[in-house]
C-alpha cells in the first residue's frame, strides 16, 4: 500500500504570499499569541477574520514522499550536481571566515578514529580516539569504552603514489564520497518555545562500496527559526516550502534550483531564514553530523558501529574547524542494563532513572513512531560515544539492551513494577508489555536498533506495537535506510515517511488559518521560554512535532 495525503491544492507560494502580507515584518503570517503573552499583557490585538480571508482554507498538495521529505539519486539521479562534498565543506568553512584546505579538514576528521599509534595528523590540533583513556588506559568517550583504532582510520591517509585515488572529493577514487539524498526532518522541530524548525540533512555514501567497504555521512543542521518569539508558527514558510516541492507543476529543473537554494543561498519566500549549511548549524546545542561506518581493513573485522560529530570553532588568529567526536543521542552505554554496573555510580543512577521514560516507551495507540526514549532523565551523562551493532552478539558493547538486561533480576523486577500502572492507564492486560520489550523499545531508538538489531524481522515489542522490518525491500542493502544508489528501506518508505508526511501536514493546516504576530508583541513572554526549551546538549529533550527522533 502507497500512502499518499490528498488535500485541496492551489498553489502554496500564493498562500505564502498572502501570510507574509499580514505578518506586521515579523512572523511570516502566524501568531502564536498564547495564554503567558495575554496574561502578560503584551499581546497586540490582531484581527483573525482578517488574517483568515487571506490565508484559509489552509490548502495542502498531495505530498509525494520523494519529493518533500527525501529526495535521492534513485529517483532523481541530476539533482545533486551542486551537493558535492567538496562544496559544503567549502561553505562551512567560508561561514565562519576560515582558510582551511576542505581535504585537509576532512581527512583530519577521520583521523580521530586512528590512535595516537596510527596517527596522521601529529600535531597540537591533531584529535585522535584514545585521547580520552580510562585507568587501564583503554580509550573511552564520555567514559564508556570506545573502539579505537577504527579501520576508517585509513581515510586521513593520501597515496603518495596517487594522491587522488585517496581523496573524497574524486570520483574516480576509492574513497570518493557521493551526495546520494537530501532529507526533510520539519517533524524534529520542537513543540512548544520555537528554538529551531528541524533538521536538513545530506547524505553521503563512499562509491566504492563492497560489502566490506562500506562508509556513510549524515550532515544534520538544525535550521534556527529567525522568530523564536513566535514560537513555532514561525515555522510555517519552512514546512510550506517542502509541501510546495510536490507541486507537480513544478519542473525538476525549478526543484533543483529551490533545494539548492534553501540549502546553500537563502530563499525569497524564506527572507528571513539562513540557508541550512552554515558551520553554526552543526555545532554544540544545534544540529550534527552522524557517520554509518563498516569498512574492513588489515585489521581484520569491526563490528559496525554508528558514532556522531559536532562542528567545534577555534576562533584565534586564524580561524579554524574541527569534526569533534561526541556522544551518540538516545544511546545509552549497553552495560548500564547489565548486573555488573549496579555497583557503578552511574549504572545505579541509569537503572533507578529508567523507569522514568517507560510513559514514552509504552504510548498509547500502535504507531511505532511515537515510541521514544526522550524522557529518561539525565541522558548526557548515560550516552556512549557508539552505537554498535553486531550481528552475531559477539561484542559485549553491542546495542541489544534486551540481551545486555540478562540476569538483572533486580533491574527487570523494577521496570515489570512501574510498567503496571502505565499499562492500566493504556488500557492493556497486565504484563502485555513486559521488562524485556521495555529494553526491546529502547533498543529501537538507538542507532543500531533502529538500522538493524530491531528491523531484521517485524519485532513484537510488547502491547500493540510491531516494529517494521527491512525486509522485503527493493535493494538498500542490510544496516541503512538509503544505501548507495539511493534506494530506500522499507521501513522508511511504509512506516517512517507516511508518518513525517502526516505531521508535515497537519502542521501546514492548523498554523496557515492562525492570525498574524508582530515580534514586539510577543518578545518579552516567549523568548525566555524559548531559550529554557532549545535543545542543548545534555539538557533533557523536549517533545517533537513528530515524536521519537532517532529514524
Amino acid at each position: 500500500m502507497h500512502l499518499r495525503y490528498v488535500s485541496k491544492f492551489p498553489l502554496i507560494a500564493a498562500v505564502m504570499g498572502a501570510a507574509a502580507s499580514v505578518s506586521l515584518g515579523a512572523c511570516g503570517g502566524v501568531d502564536p499569541v498564547d495564554d503567558d503573552v495575554v496574561a502578560a499583557g503584551e499581546a497586540q490585538e490582531v484581527t483573525a477574520e482578517g488574517a483568515e480571508a487571506l490565508t484559509c482554507p489552509a490548502s495542502v498538495p498531495v505530498i509525494d514522499m520523494r519529493k518533500s521529505l527525501i529526495v535521492t539519486k534513485e529517483t532523481d539521479p541530476d539533482l545533486f550536481t551542486e551537493f558535492s562534498l567538496s562544496f559544503v565543506l567549502h561553505r562551512l568553512l567560508a561561514s565562519v571566515g576560515s582558510s582551511q584546505d576542505p581535504e585537509e579538514v576532512y581527512k583530519r576528521w577521520w583521523d580521530t578514529q586512528n590512535d595516537a599509534a596510527n596517527a596522521v595528523f601529529t600535531d597540537a590540533d591533531a584529535i585522535h580516539c584514545d585521547d580520552e583513556t580510562d585507568s587501564n588506559g583503554n580509550p573511552t568517550l564520555n567514559g564508556y569504552p570506545y573502539t579505537c583504532p577504527r579501520n576508517e582510520g585509513v581515510l586521513a591517509q593520501t597515496d603518495p603514489s596517487d594522491p587522488g585515488l585517496s581523496s573524497p572529493f574524486n570520483p574516480a577514487g576509492n574513497h570518493f564520497m557521493e551526495p546520494v539524498a537530501l532529507v526533510n526532518r520539519f517533524d524534529l522541530a520542537p513543540k512548544e518555545g520555537g528554538s529551531h524548525c528541524g533538521e536538513y540533512r545530506i547524505i553521503y555514501a563512499k562509491k566504492s562500496a563492497g560489502a566490506t567497504d562500506r562508509n556513510f555521512i549524515i550532515f544534520e543542521a538544525q535550521l534556527p527559526n529567525p522568530h523564536p518569539e513566535c514560537g513555532i508558527a514561525a515555522c510555517l514558510p519552512v514546512a510550506e516550502f517542502w509541501a510546495n516541492l510536490s507541486d507537480p507543476n513544478m519542473t525538476a529543473t525549478q526543484r533543483q534550483a529551490a533545494l539548492e537554494g534553501f540549502y546553500f543561498y537563502g530563499r525569497p519566500e524564506l527572507p528571513d531564514f539562513e540557508p541550512v549549511i552554515k558551520a553554526a548549524h552543526f555545532m554544540a546545542g544545534t544540529g550534527q553530523i552522524r557517520t554509518n561506518q563498516f569498512m574492513a581493513s588489515s585489521r581484520g573485522f569491526q563490528p559496525w558501529v554508528l558514532r556522531e560529530f559536532k562542528l567545534e570553532l577555534d576562533n584565534g588568529s586564524s580561524p579554524r574547524l574541527f569534526f569533534k567526536p561526541v556522544t551518540v543521542k538516545e544511546n545509552p552505554f549497553p552495560g548500564l542494563f547489565n548486573a555488573s554496573f549496579a555497583s557503578d555510580p552511574r549504572g545505579a543512577a541509569f537503572q533507578s532513572s529508567f523507569p522514568d521514560a517507560l510513559d514514552e516507551l509504552v504510548p498509547s495507540g500502535s504507531d511505532e513512531n511515537n515510541i521514544s526514549l526522550r524522557t529518561l532523565p539525565n541522558q548526557e551523562l548515560f550516552n556512549s560515544g557508539e552505537s554498535i551493532m553486531d550481528p552475531g552478539d559477539f561484542d559485549p558493547n553491542n546495542n541489544n539492551y534486551r540481551a545486555r538486561m540478562q540476569g538483572n533480576t533486580a533491574f527487570a523486577a523494577n521496570i515489570d513494577a512501574a510498567l503496571g500502572p502505565i499499562l492500566v492507564s493504556r488500557g492493556l492486560p497486565p504484563g502485555m508489555v513486559t521488562a524485556d520489550n521495555a529494553a526491546d523499545r529502547a533498543t529501537t531508538q538507538s542507532c543500531a536498533g533502529c538500522h538493524e538489531l530491531s528491523s531484521r524481522d517485524d519485532e513484537n515489542v510488547g502491547g500493540v506495537h510491531v516494529w517494521p522490518a527491512h525486509f522485503p525491500t527493493t535493494a538498500p542493502g542490510t544496516f541503512v535506510h538509503v544505501n548507495e544508489a539511493g534506494e530506500i528501506s522499507a521501513p522508511l518508505q511504509w512506516t517512517f515517511l507516511p508518518h513525517r508526511a502526516q505531521v508535515l501536514k497537519s502542521f501546514i493546516e492548523d498554523k496557515a488559518c492562525t492570525a498574524a504576530c508582530s515580534s514586539n508583541a510577543a518578545s518579552a513572554a516567549s523568548i525566555a521560554d524559548s531559550a529554557d526549551e532549545a535543545l542543548l546538549d545534555g539538557a533533557e529533550q523536549v517533545p517533537t512535532l513528530g515524536g521519537s527522533t532517532t529514524h
